[in-house]
């Protein structure tokens, strides 16, 4: 039974450990230490990620090419920091990455930022999404509870906490009711912020990236 347990165990610490790989053990037979490097520099992974690869492989007893895998990654660096994918990447809400090299990283930053604006205007405009349609769901929870209290064949004290309860299921009504106004009036605004955001940030980006043309 030990054993069993002592076998599973280890099973699952294998997977687990698998499971955390930076590179897999065909990558470091295959030795494209060249590719590799290129394929991290162009997704803008940091060049400390060939020290993880460096341990990965050598559980296999083998040694990646240092320089070769450092030459991939200054060509895929060069291909991620580019003015369009600065944009895309702010766009889409990642974080701006410190990879690029002085030459690059202005513009890459510059971009960047002009992304990030649209990214945080349609974050702000899909919260608002979310408050409406939590005040909806709050109103109609009132609405299907006070629809379910019927007091009508109670008496005495148990008709009048029933009443009492549908009073109570009514003023959660109303302020369901006007927070739900006041979030449709908050989305009308983020939306219109969007489409101002959009359109600034789109001339922005016409204007600093060569051959942009925004949709």
């Amino acid at each position: 039974m030990k054993i069993w347990i002592a076998a599973c165990a280890s099973a699952a610490a294998l997977l687990l450990l698998a499971g955390c790989e930076t590179v897999s053990k065909e990558q470091c037979v295959a030795g494209d230490w060249t590719g590799l490097g290129r394929a991290d520099g162009a997704q803008g992974h940091q060049s400390s990620r060939i020290e993880d690869i460096v341990k990965d492989c050598g559980r296999h007893g083998i040694t990646p090419d240092v320089q070769a895998y450092m030459g991939g990654w200054h060509e895929g660096v060069r291909l991620y920091c580019t003015p369009l994918n600065g944009f895309n990447t702010g766009r889409q809400g990642k974080s701006l990455s410190s990879v690029c090299p002085p030459q690059l990283a202005g513009a890459f930053a510059e971009t960047h930022a002009i992304g990030r604006r649209i990214w945080t205007a349609e974050d702000r405009m899909r919260q608002a999404e979310r408050r409406v349609s939590s005040e909806e769901d709050r109103m109609r929870d009132a609405r299907r509870e006070l629809d379910r209290l019927d007091c009508g064949g109670l008496k005495g004290d148990e008709r009048d906490a029933c009443r009492h309860k549908r009073r109570r299921l009514r003023d959660r009504m109303d302020d369901a009711r006007y927070a739900l106004q006041d979030a449709r009036f908050e989305l009308n605004d983020r939306r219109r912020d969007y489409e101002i955001t959009v359109d600034r940030a789109t001339a922005d980006a016409e204007r600093v990236i060569p051959g942009f043309r925004g949709n």
